[in-house]
């Protein structure tokens, strides 16, 4: 695969998780008003959308070449919005109470 090609599907991917961050966020405040068998469901068809959503933006970039280290950026993507949402918000939040 072509460097450039390789280089968009990472940034994709890690744009892809920052996402995923704040969409579970709001999915999850919005499912807790359901029942039990509705939240399964929509679990189940919200994973199946940002599944499809996923894989038509890397059928764009590559033609839908999947590699670990592109889940790998997902995942560090998700993990840079959590730290930096419970690290940074929280800690000032601290500092204004005092």
């Amino acid at each position: 695969m072509i460097l450039s090609v390789q280089i968009n599907s990472l940034v994709f991917s890690l744009i892809f998780g920052i996402l995923l961050n704040f969409l579970f966020e709001w999915f999850n405040r919005f499912n807790d008003k359901n029942k039990i068998i509705m939240r399964i469901l929509l679990s189940i068809v919200f994973v199946l959308m940002l599944s499809l959503l996923y894989f038509i933006g890397l059928l764009y970039i590559n033609n839908g070449y999947l590699h670990l280290y592109f889940f790998l950026f997902i995942l560090v993507g998700y993990i840079i919005v959590y730290f930096i949402k419970t690290f940074w918000f929280t800690h000032k939040k601290e500092n204004s109470k005092m």
